[in-house]
């Protein structure tokens, strides 16, 4: 994985994670590089592959399941005893490929057209740090980052315009136009993500009972929308969560949208979808 820093081009920029490592972001290739300590740690691709990883974009899940063990349990020795747990959707949705005793790769799969839709590559001690499944083990788990209010701004910032990014990416495959970002429907998508995390509820409707049209307000349009998730690991996981549910799919891919305005606070995100003649 470290000769891939040596073939690439400088990435369009890098977003802090939360997790230790820093995303180098890179745009033409639907890409991101996590890095740690001037190692690659973990990455991520939309299109074609990963190296290492000997499964591709597009390919459907029964030829990958028929071909490669997608276990139900996965163990992580090499940093300790812990073992990782996937439910019955987990398996369907994002099963684990062990790749050796250091690395794992997570695939994302569009559980409507049963083809994967991203690939995640992640070393071990990482995927511990992620804990994106319920895990068992024995001893401590690894202590979460204790960020602050400016880092976490940065941080949301960044998987914002990551979101963006994913969000194109997905409509280019219906050949659905790119939807431009609008800046006052973002900041009407973070406030409410705020909302959601400060007062502890997730819905459309906030605790007084305004929705979406209350709180766009003056902002001009014919038709909005809107998705949220909550307590996803990242803006990647978090837009596959949408892409695996019908509702939240719809909004992605509905062809009359022309504008996005995404927020993220915390582990809270919220995508405002407009339509602006």
């Amino acid at each position: 994985m470290d000769d891939l820093l040596a073939e690439w081009d400088t990435p369009d920029r890098k977003d802090p994670s939360g997790y230790g490592y820093d995303w180098w972001i890179y745009e033409d290739k639907l890409a991101q590089v996590g890095i740690q300590s001037g190692e690659v740690v973990t990455a991520v691709a939309f299109v074609g592959g990963v190296e290492d990883v000997p499964v591709h974009i597009g390919q459907t899940y029964q030829e990958i399941s028929q071909n490669h063990d997608l276990p139900r349990t996965v163990r992580i020795e090499n940093v300790g005893n812990y073992t990782f747990e996937l439910t019955e959707r987990d398996l369907y949705e994002r099963p684990l490929l062990p790749i050796d005793k250091d690395w794992t790769a997570q695939l994302y799969f569009d559980v409507m057209t049963e083809k994967l839709s991203a690939i995640r590559l992640v070393r071990n001690d990482i995927l511990l740090k992620l804990q994106p499944y319920k895990v068992l083990y024995r001893g401590k788990l690894p202590i979460k980052e204790n960020l602050d209010g400016s880092n976490w701004k940065k941080i949301e910032t960044g998987m914002e315009k990551q979101i963006l990014l994913m969000t194109n990416h997905l409509r280019s495959r219906y050949n659905l136009k790119a939807l431009e970002s609008h800046e006052e429907a973002a900041t009407v998508a973070f406030l409410h993500s705020k909302d959601m995390n400060d007062n502890n509820y997730f819905s459309h409707y906030s605790p007084s009972g305004d929705g979406l049209k209350e709180r766009l307000g003056d902002i001009s349009y014919v038709q909005a929308g809107e998705n949220i998730a909550a307590q996803y690991i990242d803006a990647t996981a978090a837009v596959h969560g949408w892409l695996n549910s019908e509702d939240h799919r719809e909004a992605l891919l509905d062809p009359s949208y022309t504008h996005i305005g995404i927020g993220v606070h915390r582990r809270y995100y919220t995508q405002n979808f407009l339509s602006i003649p």
